[in-house]
């Protein structure tokens, strides 16, 4: 796809889809869609996801709904109508602290969180400064 064209929506669908365990045709049966062209047009920016389509695609992407759901809502909404979305709700939910937090893990670990298994808590223990921690 042209990259510098796509928006981070199309970037997201694209990098998940080319690492899911189904085909593109697959991707759009599961969602409901009859035929790939739907997720191509998803992939190059040409259409937007129905938002009530985020939680199945996210499902066959492998993928953070949430994360998918966020960047749909910003492909409908304008910049200044999302801000505002967001820091009603967002704010209910994590501080600035805790988005700060896991914005730096997706980064760590390029754009998808993994599990956390308890050899990652441990070693966050040790990171931060404490030494004790409980299985």
């Amino acid at each position: 796809m042209l990259a510098a064209q796509q928006t981070p929506l199309a970037r997201f669908i694209e990098q998940h889809a080319n690492r899911s365990c189904y085909s593109y045709e697959e991707i759009a049966i599961i969602c409901g869609f009859k035929t790939s062209d739907v997720i191509y047009a998803f992939m190059r920016g040409e259409r937007k996801v129905p938002l009530d389509k985020v939680a199945p695609l996210a499902e066959a992407l492998g993928c953070d709904s949430a994360q998918l759901f966020l960047l749909a809502l910003r492909s409908w909404f304008s910049e200044e109508l999302f801000n505002q979305v967001e820091e009603c709700f967002g704010a209910m939910q994590d501080s600035e602290a805790e988005r700060g937090w896991l914005l730096a893990i997706r980064e760590v670990f390029g754009g998808e969180v993994p599990e956390i298994t308890v050899k990652m808590r441990r070693r966050l223990h040790f990171l931060i400064g404490k030494r004790e921690f409980a299985d």
